[in-house]
């Protein structure tokens, strides 16, 4: 487990998870602010302050109303009434963040709108619409009894505990994310270093919402590439194409159709099954001087529509 992330790589991670949340979680209609005179769950938020400003180390996270200290809702005067003064959001943003050292480690961080519900001005009247955490805040216990280090170590006890979120997975099967639209939580986790096995994991609340439509199942190639190497004489033209899927993540089993164009103007079709890698390779044995060009015709993979679009399906080289 990692001792300590620097700042910055908190607040990059972070700062994708608001982004994600902005674009995923939250529409661009205007939020109703939580009031914190009526709201019993918002009042127990703020019944036990810290002894000294700042996030407290423990507490009860309520998914889509509130975590310790502060809710959804709040402006940020209040916020920062319990919290003290934060960090960031010193100019204007659709999503301004503010973000606090929670004892023990980790960071919190206060994503805000106008209170309109439009963009944030940097002002005491802000309303909090997204709430964020990270590890080593561990001490931060859902209602779910999900905390970061279950996360972390348990994903598959996460997934359980909340049988209704949106999972999405890495390659090789392991939980990237876990979002409960309809309780208004996340937790993400993202890869520090492959070869060890070790993630971060961010949380947050945000409003519930009703789950977006999912994904569109859909390919596109996101290189083709091509190498030629002399060898006594004749020439070796090796021609590679990566295949991802709507999460850019490695698509294995599309079968790739292409097409070779040869020096003297001739073709040849071609075809293969990408890895779990994603790819496919061609190659040309005894080629001759020239160029020699290859070209993706389309992929095929059951369920999913090939997006030409943003696809790059051709590359050229010259044997010289």
């Amino acid at each position: 487990m990692l001792s300590r992330l620097s700042r910055v790589t908190v607040i990059g991670l972070m700062t994708v998870a608001l982004a994600a949340l902005a674009t995923g979680c939250l529409n661009d209609e205007p939020v109703a602010p939580i009031s914190s005179n009526n709201d019993v769950t918002t009042q127990t938020a703020l019944g036990s302050p810290p002894s000294e400003p700042g996030p407290p180390a423990e507490g009860v996270v309520v998914e889509g109303v509130s975590v310790p200290g502060i809710a959804l809702g709040f402006t940020r005067a209040e916020v920062e009434e319990v919290y003290g003064e934060g960090t960031g959001c010193e100019g204007t943003g659709r999503y301004c963040g503010l973000y606090w050292d929670v004892p023990g480690g980790g960071e919190v961080q206060v994503g805000f709108r106008g209170p309109d519900g439009g963009v944030a001005s940097g002002e005491p009247d802000d309303v909090v619409t997204l709430i964020t955490w990270s590890e080593p805040v561990d001490g931060w216990t859902t209602t779910a009894g999900v905390n970061t280090t279950l996360a972390d170590e348990d994903p598959e006890a996460l997934v359980a505990a909340y049988p209704k979120a949106r999972v999405t997975r890495y390659q090789w099967g392991a939980v990237h994310s876990v979002t409960d639209y309809e309780l208004g939580i996340y937790f993400r986790r993202d890869w520090v270093l492959y070869s060890s096995g070790e993630v971060f994991v961010t949380a947050g609340i945000f409003y519930p919402t009703e789950p977006p439509p999912p994904p569109e199942l859909r390919t596109y190639v996101s290189t083709t590439s091509l190498y030629a190497l002399k060898e006594k004489g004749k020439y070796k033209i090796w021609g590679w194409v990566n295949v991802r899927n709507q999460a850019h993540l490695a698509a294995e089993g599309a079968t790739v159709f292409a097409t070779w164009t040869f020096p003297d103007g001739s073709t040849q079709d071609v075809e293969s099954v990408t890895s779990s890698s994603g790819q496919v390779t061609f190659r040309v044995n005894d080629g001759k001087k020239g160029t020699y060009t290859l070209t993706v015709v389309d992929v095929v993979l059951d369920g999913h529509r090939f997006d030409t679009e943003i696809s790059n399906l051709s590359a050229s080289v010259k044997a010289k």
